[in-house]
């Protein structure tokens, strides 16, 4: 299992991260699955104090069509990680933004899990690089 982030979506994610007052932002992952790999197409950053919970993804994943694959959080915590392990986001990709300054980041990309217990089982990232020509290219 891996997850493919489309260079549109790291623009997101950086320019959250640019403009995060607190760096602590966070959003839900759009795209979809194929096999063993998620392909992170945008992400959409949530208002301050959003509550991940099962009533808030159905309401937000009817507007996104069935869209939602995952939750993103920049320099996430405990707790924050806490609320994630639920029925609600079994299967669903998290991807933690690690902020080591103002301009790097470090992501790391976990599948919500469950085996007895909800767990955060690390897969890699494959980052789409941005071509000279039309702002990247597909894998």
């Amino acid at each position: 299992m891996d997850a493919f982030l489309t260079s549109e979506a790291q623009r997101t994610l950086r320019a959250v991260k640019a403009i995060s007052p607190l760096r602590n932002a966070a959003g839900l992952l759009i795209g979809h699955k194929r096999g063993r790999r998620f392909f992170v197409e945008k992400a959409f950053p949530v208002p301050r104090g959003f509550q991940p919970s099962l009533k808030n993804l159905e309401i937000l994943d009817a507007v996104f069509e069935g869209r939602i694959i995952g939750f993103f959080r920049i320099n996430p915590g405990e707790k924050d990680e806490r609320a994630l392990l639920q029925p609600f986001a079994c299967g669903k990709l998290f991807l933690a933004i690690e902020s080591r300054s103002s301009a790097e980041s470090v992501l790391i990309g976990y599948l919500i899990d469950y085996d007895g217990l909800y767990v955060l089982e690390q897969i890699p990232l494959v980052l789409e690089a941005a071509g000279p020509e039309k702002g990247g290219r597909r894998a």
